[in-house]
C-alpha cells in the first residue's frame, strides 16, 4: 500500500506571499509554487485554492534517492561530522532548489522552441524567395 504525503507552506518573499506545495508518492518528490499576491492571504483563499483549484496546480517532478541502510554501526562523532559536511549553504530548502531546476528547464525549452521557430521562419522565407525568383525568371503568366 502506498501513501501520498503533501504539505503546503506559505512564505513571504518580498513583495509577494507564495504558496509552496510539496507532495511525495513512493520515490517521487513533486513541488509547485503559486504567487498569492502582496497582501497576507486569508484562510478562505487558501481553502478555495486547495479544494477547488487543485487540478490546475502544475507540479514539477524529481525522483528522490532511496536512502541506503548501512549494516555497520557508525560512530556518533563521525555521524555528526558527516552531517555537518552534508549541509548545503546557499539557496535554501529542497523545494526552492527543485523550483530553481524547474525554472532552468523551462528556460532551456523556451530557448529551444525559439531557435526552432527561427530556423523554420528562415526556411519559409528562403523558399518564398526562391519561388518568386523562379516565377520572375519564367515571366508573366499568359492565358
Amino acid at each position: 500500500m502506498s501513501t501520498i504525503k503533501g504539505s503546503l507552506t506559505i512564505v513571504y518573499e518580498p513583495p509577494f506571499y507564495k504558496a509552496i506545495f510539496e507532495r511525495r508518492f513512493n520515490s517521487t518528490y513533486e513541488v509547485s509554487q503559486i504567487n498569492l499576491g502582496p497582501s497576507e492571504p486569508k484562510l478562505t483563499l487558501i481553502y478555495d485554492l486547495v479544494i477547488h483549484h487543485w487540478n490546475r496546480i502544475i507540479f514539477f517532478k524529481q525522483t528522490v534517492c532511496a536512502s541506503s541502510v548501512s549494516e555497520r554501526k557508525i560512530n556518533p562523532k563521525r555521524l555528526q561530522r558527516l552531517a555537518r559536511k552534508s549541509i548545503q549553504y546557499g539557496v535554501g530548502t529542497k523545494a526552492q532548489q527543485t523550483l530553481q531546476k524547474q525554472l532552468e528547464c523551462q528556460k532551456v525549452t523556451r530557448q529551444h522552441n525559439r531557435r526552432t521557430k527561427k530556423i523554420l521562419d528562415q526556411e519559409k522565407r528562403y523558399k518564398l524567395h526562391q519561388a518568386k525568383k523562379i516565377q520572375k525568371h519564367k515571366g508573366p503568366l499568359r492565358s
